[in-house]
């Protein structure tokens, strides 16, 4: 990253006020739940009892595979799905509650990075046009000229140069598109951005340059990051911790080191067993997943896991286990495990 590019991201800085309440800036997510109606007295369990924090300054990184409910979870802390049951705090406030005006401000606070660059912005609006409408939505810029220099300094902190913003999206690359989208998010200087898997859809080489300015981004403003994925090995890249999750739920929670140096839950070991690698086998057995994915319309009973987990038993079948902190930040749900016994994976 430049100098000139690290300036622009100083000027993107919450203001002094601002800055005294980032320190306060955690999310708390408790036994969160989101049911979709689907017929009579049928729901999709979408999201079911999920629970984790988000500290300042942190890249929390929550996978799973598709249709386990990640992106589900992004949508309801963004306000843009409303939530059954549980409670999401951000800066000590319920946002699961807010309404009208206070919605339109919390949005300002909490933005989104798509997965797709390509239908994530408005192919009749120029870029300009993009950056400038949260900028009038929120009154940020007194006027015209105020909200060029923002938009300037927006476009250069994502390494683009200020003089394509009078382009349109289709114009871009799909890696110009996603730096685009992020400079969006980054207009309202947000103390967290949810990042629906955005790199997904872009160039190995292009995902790498995108990850890259998250983390430049991060440094310079102190962002906190909820970073949904699919893909492990970005994961691993990015994030200081990680959330496994399965058919709506948090199956296990730890540090990127914890969770892939020792994954507990059986589900996280089959994710990260079914990662590439061209590391010599180290001759431990790996775990391959069979069947499908039960439907969020009607969850197994007990363990949600128990129909596809090689170690499933009778108390798995019926009983549903509890979360079980095994080392300090390391939380596992899995009948298998203990505070002081681990299943032998």
């Amino acid at each position: 990253m430049s100098d000139k590019e690290r300036n622009d991201l100083n000027d993107l800085k919450p203001s002094r006020q601002e800055s005294n309440n980032t320190a306060a800036a955690a999310l708390s997510v408790q036994d969160l739940a989101v049911y979709y109606p689907a017929g009579h007295r049928k729901f999709v369990h979408a999201v079911d009892g999920v629970s984790f924090q988000l500290h300042s300054d942190e890249t929390l990184g929550l996978v799973g595979e598709s249709g386990c409910g990640k992106t589900t979870l992004g949508r309801a802390i963004l306000g843009l799905t409303p939530v059954t049951r549980g409670t999401i705090l951000f800066e000590g406030r319920d946002i699961s509650t807010f309404k009208s005006e206070a919605l339109k401000e919390h949005r300002r606070h909490i933005q989104i990075v798509f997965q797709d660059p390509y239908s994530s912005l408005d192919p009749l609006m120029t870029i300009e046009q993009i950056l400038s409408e949260p900028l009038k939505i929120h009154h940020l810029c007194s006027g015209r000229k105020e909200r060029s220099e923002k938009i300037a300094g927006l476009l250069r902190a994502v390494g683009l140069d200020p003089e394509l913003a009078k382009r349109y999206p289709h114009e871009f690359s799909g890696g110009q598109r996603q730096r685009i989208g992020i400079a969006r998010a980054l207009s309202l200087n947000p103390r967290m951005i949810v990042c629906d898997e955005p790199v997904s859809a872009l160039d190995v080489s292009i995902q790498a340059q995108v990850i890259n300015l998250l983390m430049d981004i991060q440094e310079e403003q102190g962002i906190s990051y909820l970073f949904i994925s699919h893909d492990l090995a970005v994961v691993q890249h990015i994030c200081h911790r990680i959330a496994v999750m399965y058919l709506g739920q948090i199956v296990e929670q730890g540090t990127t080191k914890d969770i892939h140096s020792r994954p507990l839950h059986p589900y996280t070991k089959a994710l990260l067993d079914a990662v590439p690698s061209l590391e010599k086998n180290s001759g431990a057995k790996k775990i391959f997943l069979s069947g499908e994915i039960p439907s969020p319309l009607d969850p197994p009973a007990g363990c949600r896991f128990h129909p596809r987990c090689p170690f499933a038993t009778e108390r798995c079948r019926r009983e549903a286990p509890a979360p079980v902190e095994i080392t300090p930040g390391h939380t596992v749900t899995c009948h298998l495990c203990s505070s002081d016994t681990t299943p032998s994976l």
